[in-house]
């Protein structure tokens, strides 16, 4: 599920959305940065994007087992 653009990106919306237009954006850079030879730059964009697959299908973010529930939404 890609968006169009961001301008449903504000605020309080729905974070499965949004990880999911980040992980496509992200796909994309990452194959960028692979083409040019820019290995641990596309390692490290690979690994946003398999945490943005992660929160785009439903799952937690990676992490917030170690983060109390209050403090979520705050971030």
């Amino acid at each position: 599920m890609a968006l169009n653009d961001n301008s449903n990106l504000t605020g309080g919306d729905d974070q499965q959305q949004t990880a999911a237009y980040i992980f496509d954006m992200l796909i994309g850079l990452s194959s960028a940065a692979r083409q040019t030879d820019l290995t641990f730059l596309a390692y490290l964009l690979e690994m946003a994007g398999s945490e943005a697959s992660r929160v785009s299908e439903g799952k937690a973010p990676s992490g917030a087992q170690d983060v109390p529930a209050s403090k979520r939404a705050a971030r």
